[in-house]
């Protein structure tokens, strides 16, 4: 089976119609989502539209839990340009949108091939930039969650492609940030941690949109980064009276 896992939509049509018609290219045949389908971006309805229609399978973001609270009377623990994005992406989405955005799990298996989080198996709203996070997590990971499926597990949240691999025995452990295509072919006997990085807005300096790719099959791991219309993106963002920072970062990456 081909896998295409995303990551961090962020409201971003034109960056997941990019990701999916690249990933419909290379013939995936099944796709999940590691959450935040919506917040920043201008289209979080079209976004989840579009999720909907392909029978893509996600989980929460911390955007959809955010917008849990924000339906509760709370406020959500996020910084002031998020949460105006957020409160923008609950005006715009309709009760029955927020419900199912709201009810989606927190991780899920995918067939008994891997896992899918967010931020971390240690926690939904945990960052995993280094070797040292991603120790924590993986330790989680074998502690909290059994079968095949745990040795590899997808993640988000950090908007930054990366991948961490560590031994069965525990000792030596590498990976970091990925910045340019490639291809891994997973070693037997090591549990793996891959981020997709974010088809919405990604932070790794580069105005793309990115993805992973994973057969089943050959146990190949594969990273991908595609251009989208980033003027188009900006553009709504600045007419739906967002703030300009969101539309600008676009083009940066970060």
């Amino acid at each position: 089976m081909l896998y295409g896992i995303i990551s961090d939509i962020h409201s971003n049509l034109e960056g997941l119609n990019a990701v999916l018609a690249e990933m419909e290219r290379e013939g995936v045949e099944s796709v999940f989502c590691c959450g935040d389908i919506i917040g920043y971006g201008a289209d979080p309805e079209g976004c989840l539209e579009l999720i909907l229609e392909r029978g893509i399978r996600s989980i929460r973001g911390n955007h959809e839990r955010g917008l849990e609270d924000l339906e509760a009377g709370t406020l959500p623990r996020m910084n002031d340009l998020a949460l105006e994005a957020l409160r923008y992406s609950a005006a715009r989405l309709s009760r029955d949108q927020r419900e199912l955005l709201i009810s989606l799990p927190d991780r899920m298996e995918a067939e008994g091939d891997f896992l899918i989080f967010h931020g971390s198996p240690a926690h939904p709203d945990m960052y995993v930039f280094d070797e040292f996070e991603a120790r924590y997590s993986f330790k989680s990971l074998r502690r909290d969650y059994g079968g095949p499926a745990s040795r590899l597990c997808f993640i988000g949240h950090t908007h930054v492609c990366a991948v961490f691999l560590l031994e069965e025995n525990e000792e030596q452990m590498a990976g970091g940030a990925v910045m340019k295509e490639g291809r891994l072919d997973l070693p037997e006997g090591m549990a793996v941690m891959a981020n997709a990085g974010s088809c919405g807005q990604y932070r790794g300096g580069v105005p793309s949109a990115s993805f992973c790719l994973y057969d089943s099959e050959s146990r190949a791991l594969s990273f991908r980064f595609v251009d989208y219309d980033v003027a188009a993106a900006q553009e709504k963002i600045l007419k739906a009276g967002l703030p300009a920072e969101l539309a600008e970062r676009l083009a940066e990456g970060w």
